[in-house]
């Protein structure tokens, strides 16, 4: 082969393999091997994670402060009552925090406002007086955009993974449908005074780019939130409000206000455990602050450098790898698969690397199927091009 038209073939299957990379980075589901990956590179950094400081936080729990509603069916009629958060709690809450003289830093309310209740005025009233506060939007099961109650008041979406049957929280997106942002990015955006946009796969924040799914990073665990040495004990609402109104004001003063269900109906599985849907929404958005997620262009030359020795090999002859597992093994069957396998322990060694210096996993079984094929097709186009004394 000639030299022009090897390098030529190695920079063209070094494109398509990154393009195809980068699509399927964009995809909410992985291989159940790399979910073994993920929870043993996740695992460990975790071991070595950031300690957050619960001084920065005030988790606030409404599992246990709840209100009956009427509830209808699709044609308007009333078939009974549903359970809901209690609005009028939570205005009282809002009622003492804005007439503090330090407010909160910033409050995220994970509840689902989709129902009306006789106490909504007074609850919007109390959110319009507020400066720094979002509310959770949710995705429905036919895939339309269902807005809080409250119009007037900033909201994000909160789905974790939209568009695909999952069994755990693997990947987080950042934007849906190019457009729609979710809950942590739009307090991010806030907070740090950036805006953002999706392009491709990626997404801009202020100056810095990463990916739109990522895997995240956490740094506040479940059952940190139930040990009592960590600080990070969430408050029920009920109990909350038995306390003078400079108590709340001092709990709340200038930190990261999150409300939610943190114990009963609102729980997902992770990558690590069982979670409550606002602590995950709490973890995203720390994942972002840290820019954990960066894609730089250390991270785009080291892919282009990995992918391009793996097209080298799919187009000469001389993986060592591949030599190596037929050497010690003559099962045909082995034989046969050993060019398959060589290619995904590479590609399982640069996702550790990209894992651990970008925080970025790729998709090692798919990439490898792929590497795989290409070189299976090149193979044949070499063989049909050899002399014919040269096939014997």
């Amino acid at each position: 082969m000639k030299k022009v038209t090897l390098i030529s073939l190695i920079i063209l299957t070094t494109v398509v393999m990154m393009g195809v990379t980068f699509y399927l980075m964009k995809l909410p589901w992985l291989a159940s091997d790399e979910k073994f990956l993920i929870w043993s590179t996740t695992a460990l950094n975790f071991e070595n994670r950031e300690q957050q400081n619960s001084e920065d936080f005030a988790l606030i729990n409404t599992s246990y402060d709840l209100q009956l509603i009427d509830r209808y069916d699709e044609f308007g009629f009333p078939i009974g009552n549903q359970a809901i958060t209690d609005r009028q709690q939570l205005a009282q809450l809002f009622q003492v925090i804005n007439a503090a003289e330090k407010k909160p830093k910033y409050i995220i309310v994970d509840i689902h406002f989709v129902d009306s209740s006789s106490y909504d005025r007074e609850l919007a009233t109390e959110l319009n007086k507020l400066e720094n506060v979002i509310l959770s939007a949710h995705i429905n099961e036919v895939g339309r955009l269902e807005k809080p109650l409250f119009s007037e008041v900033d909201y994000g979406i909160s789905d974790y993974m939209i568009g695909s049957a999952f069994d755990g929280i693997y990947k987080y997106q950042l934007i849906y449908n190019d457009t729609a942002k979710l809950l942590p990015l739009k307090v991010h955006e806030k907070l740090k005074r950036v805006d953002s946009e999706k392009i491709g796969p990626f997404v801009r924040i202020g100056s810095d780019w990463t990916m739109n799914n990522f895997i995240m990073n956490y740094r506040i665990l479940q059952k940190d939130i139930y040990d009592l040495e960590a600080g990070f004990n969430p408050v029920s609402m009920g109990e909350l409000l038995y306390l003078s109104d400079q108590d709340i004001q001092d709990f709340v003063s200038g930190k990261i206000v999150v409300i939610g269900d943190f114990f009963e109906n609102d729980m997902h599985e992770t990558v690590l455990e069982i979670t409550s849907g606002p602590l995950i929404l709490l973890n995203a958005f720390l994942t972002i602050q840290a820019s954990d997620t960066i894609a730089n262009i250390y991270f785009l030359l080291f892919l282009a450098l990995a992918y391009g020795y793996m097209s080298y090999l799919v187009w000469v002859e001389g993986d060592l790898i591949e030599k190596w597992i037929n050497k010690i093994s003559g099962k045909r069957f082995t034989k046969y698969l050993a060019g398959f396998a060589s290619y995904f322990l590479i590609l399982t060694a640069v996702s550790l690397v990209t894992y651990f210096f970008f925080n970025i996993h790729i998709n090692v079984f798919f990439i490898a199927i792929g590497f795989y094929l290409i070189d299976r097709i090149s193979g044949l186009l070499i063989y049909k091009k050899q002399p014919a004394e040269n096939k014997s």
